[in-house]
This record gives structure tokens, C-alpha cells and sequence, in this order.
């Protein structure tokens, strides 16, 4: 089913009205934009200890900001993500569920140590060390719930040689988390689209530095400065997060959509239309802004190259063949239809907060995705080993770019971004928070290593996964030594 075909509106449900009556009060481009937060090391608007169980009165909290502060030796300098992160609070009262999920000690790992059907080694739980660290991040933070998966093996030779997990906490109010739980990729997302993209290149169909005006004509009276320069545009300049073009859910148009209806549908022509209708916010190629709105770019050249649309380019390319089929884009419909999926919590001080399931064709190629965490982890192996691509293009796709942490602190945080992937202390892949999710994977070419993480709850620090990312560090090289 094409986007086109994908609009129907889902029901809106009863948390939907908390979100409106924050979004009438709040700086709507604090819903996609996010508070500014802290790098990687940065925890100080953590909870104190995880709210299990909890009904919390109803209280009113300030707007949601986290100092910045200077990240330590696990790096650099603070950041957080466009495009995606829960609304800024002002001074509303909030209702939280009336059973918050339960922390569900080991939760849904269930079958480890049986074979598995695919020919992929067996799941075993995660060493105890490792889910003590991965169960001290989900107190600290108090977050719903969290599955983490790892998988040992090089690049070459026999591949996985392991795959561990282990699924804490509640994905809802009577379920707990388990490993087969669908979740949302969000900005993840943004690697599968770029690997198409780049898969066009070696099919000689586009060009790298082709001008992304030729598909997309929009783009070619974009200014800068009042002077048009949306010709200069080009295809890597889009993957690499180095257009200059405008954050879409930051424009005012935008903003008055969303307003008139928080969980309505979207079309992806929809959401680049906000982002052509202002002027760019440097000279393209001459700096690096991360923006949603780059992906959505990419994902009309999909469509106008291949004839499909970005999500059955997706499924065609990437998602049959390397039968990862728990991984959908649900477009204006509820992602639940194509099976249960967690539900979004963000973490406050007097405890969760449930918030509404957003329309995935809010984000659109830029984040709409949701899926379990084993795909997550076999899509982090793929894209950081080049399973898909010819060695000459994974090996532009991972040559870093920019240095976001140092070129724009507030964005997500990396400290490499190449085409369409990002890199955290050598480690490459992607991560994506907003609305109630956060999610990562990563993969390490010189170990084989890979790390895949999901979360069901919108943290204080919107980099929650590379922190927890940071803290395995030591244990996963480990981890693959011993495997």
C-alpha cells in the first residue's frame, strides 16, 4: 500500500486531550524540536527512582528544560533532537494513567536458548552485569519500559556467532515488555530511506552531487539571503544533513495544523511543503543542520526514480529480503493494526505521564517506522556492515562528514554523521527519540558487534539511549571477546 493510499484517519485517543491542551499553550515546535538537552553523560533531570505502579496526582510542572552541561569522558557537548521529543510543559496541570507499567524484573525474553528458524544463533539472556546496567538506567530515569539486544560476530567469516537480550518493565499497563514488543524507530527510520537512496546511486539511477531539484522542483527557489540557491542542493548534501533547509515542525504553518488536530494524518508532501515555504538557514553545503525535513526530500526522489513510495521502496529493498517483519509504517493509521505495539509514556517527576499515539505519518520518512528489537538489532548489523551496498558506497555512507557535537550542539547526539548513519565513538548507525519513544543501534565494523535499544517512554535527557549506549561500552567489548 502506497502513501497516497495510506491517509485514513485513526481514532484519537482520550490522552490526546491532555496533548491539545498543552500544544494550545505551548511552543508547538517544542513538540518536534524538544527542550534543549544534555550530551551523552548528562542525567540531571533524571528521576530519582523509577515510577512502578504509580498514580500520581495531578500536578503542574514548569516548562521541561535540561541544562546543558559539559559532557566528561563518555563525550561531548549537549544535544538534542530535532523532529522529535514530547511538548514543552508550561505550567498545566497533568493526569498521569491510572496504572502506570509495572517494572517487570526480566520480562519477556521467554524463549532463550531455543533455535531460531531464521539460522541465526539462539537468543540467550543478557550477562547479569550487563542487565544490572540496563536495569539501573530504567530505575534512574524512570522509564516504562526497555528492551536492549546484542549480537557478537565479525563482519566476515561465519557472521552472528551470538545474540543476547533482555526485555524489562511494562509496555503498557497490563502487559510487560517483551522482546517480540513493536516499538517506534523514530528518527531510525531516516537509515532505511537513505539506504535506498544509496542503493539508486550504484543502480547508476541518480547521482550523489545530482541536484535534488531535478525530482523535486520545489527546491529550486529556496534562498539564502534572498538570493536563490536550491539548485546547489544535491543528493549527499541531503543524506548528510547539510542542506540548510528549515526544520518542518518548526515553521508556523505547522504548527496551526497541528493545533486544528494532534493526531490527524499527514502526507509527506504535506510535511516538506512547511519546510519549502521558508528560506534556508545557510548556503547548502557549507554547514551541518540535522532537520527532518532532508529525509522527506530523499524520500520524494524514492518515489520519483522508483514509482513507489518511500515505505514500499522500503519494503521491497530492505524489509522482504532480510525478512524483518515486524517493521511497518502504518502512514495515517493506528501502528497497533499491524500488531501491538508499546505504549508512549514520558517521565516526569511525580511519575509517568501517558501521551497519545501520534499519527506515524507525522514524522513520515523522517520517523514513522515501528518494530520489535530483534529486527532492530539485524538492521543495525546491516547497515553498519554494508550487507546492502557496494563496499565503495558503505564506505562513503560511514566517512564522517560532520562533527555535530562540536557544528550543532543541539541536535542529536553524535560524534560523526556521514550519509544517512551517525557515529558514536566508532560505533555506526542511528538513533531516534520523540513523542513518547526512544530507540538506537549501532554497530561496531571493527568488533561485529551490534547494539540495538527501544524504550517506551520520552526521558529527561532526549540522548537517553547513548547514554545507556555509553555505559555498555566497556561491557559489550567484553561481551565480544568472550563470544
Amino acid at each position: 500500500m502506497g502513501r497516497r493510499d495510506r491517509g485514513r484517519r485513526r481514532r484519537r485517543p482520550a490522552r490526546a486531550i491532555v496533548a491539545l491542551v498543552l500544544l494550545a499553550v505551548a511552543t508547538v515546535g517544542a513538540l518536534i524540536l524538544g527542550p534543549r538537552g544534555g550530551g551523552p553523560s548528562e542525567l540531571s533531570a533524571a528521576p530519582a527512582q523509577a515510577p512502578a505502579a504509580q498514580t500520581a496526582p495531578a500536578q503542574t510542572e514548569p516548562a521541561e528544560t535540561t541544562a546543558p552541561q559539559t559532557a566528561p569522558a563518555e563525550t561531548a557537548a549537549a544535544q538534542t533532537p530535532p523532529g522529535e521529543t514530547v511538548p514543552a510543559q508550561t505550567g498545566l496541570a497533568q493526569t498521569p494513567p491510572a496504572t502506570a507499567p509495572a517494572q517487570a524484573a526480566g520480562a519477556g525474553t521467554g524463549d532463550a536458548g531455543i533455535a531460531s528458524s531464521s539460522g541465526q544463533p539462539a537468543w540467550q539472556d543478557l550477562p547479569e552485569e550487563i542487565e544490572a546496567t540496563v536495569r539501573g538506567f530504567l530505575s534512574e530515569q524512570g522509564a516504562a519500559g526497555i528492551a536492549v539486544a546484542v549480537s557478537t560476530g565479525a563482519d566476515t567469516g561465519s557472521g552472528v556467532t551470538a545474540r543476547y537480550a533482555t526485555a524489562l518493565g511494562g509496555a503498557d499497563a497490563e502487559h510487560p515488555w517483551t522482546r517480540e514488543t513493536r516499538s517506534a524507530y523514530r528518527s531510525i527510520t531516516k537509515s532505511f530511506v537513505g539506504t535506498v537512496v544509496l542503493q539508486l546511486v550504484a543502480e547508476g539511477r541518480i547521482g550523489l552531487d545530482d541536484p535534488v531539484a531535478e525530482w523535486v522542483p520545489g527546491i529550486a527557489m529556496l534562498t539564502y539571503n534572498g538570493e536563490p540557491v536550491g539548485r546547489d542542493i544535491t543528493v549527499r548534501m541531503a543524506l548528510a544533513m547539510r542542506t540548510g533547509l528549515a526544520e518542518f515542525s518548526s515553521t508556523k504553518a505547522f504548527s496551526e495544523r497541528l493545533l486544528r488536530d494532534y493526531t490527524g494524518a499527514f502526507t509527506d508532501d504535506e510535511l516538506l511543503g512547511y519546510a519549502l515555504g521558508v528560506p534556508l538557514g545557510f548556503l547548502p553545503g557549507t554547514a551541518y543542520g540535522y532537520s527532518n525535513s532532508n529525509t522527506l526530500v530523499l524520500a520524494e526522489i524514492v518515489h520519483e526514480v522508483t514509482g513507489q513510495s518511500w515505505e514500499d521502496a522500503v519494503r521491497s529493498r530492505i524489509l522482504e529480503p532480510l525478512g524483518l517483519s515486524s517493521v511497518d509504517y502504518a502512514g495515517g493509521s493506528d501502528p497497533a493494526e499491524a500488531g501491538a505495539v508499546a505504549e508512549p509514556y514520558a517521565s516526569r517527576a511525580a511519575g509517568l505521564i501517558g501521551l497519545a499515539q501520534v499519527s506515524p505519518s507525522l514524522y513520515g520518512a523522517s520517523g514513522g517506522l515501528f518494530g520489535d528489537v530483534g529486527d532492530l538489532l539485524a538492521w543495525g548489523r546491516v547497515l553498519g556492515s554494508g550487507q546492502l551496498l557496494p563496499p565503495v558506497l558503505h564506505n562513503q555512507q560511514l566517512a564522517s562528514l560532520s562533527n555535530p557535537s562540536v557544528e550543532s550542539p543541539g541536535s542529536p547526539y553524535y560524534t560523526g554523521y556521514g550519509l544517512a548513519a551517525g557515529e558514536i565513538d566508532g560505533w555506526w548507525g542511528h538513533t531516534g527519540t520523540g513523542l513518547g519513544y526512544q530507540a538506537l543501534t549501532l554497530h561496531n565494523p571493527a568488533t561485529g558487534t551490534t547494539i540495538a535499544i527501544l524504550i517506551n517512554t520520552q526521558l529527561p535527557n532526549p540522548n537517553g539511549p547513548a547514554i545507556l549506549f555509553q555505559r555498555l561500552e566497556g561491557q559489550l567489548r567484553e561481551l565480544g571477546r568472550a563470544s
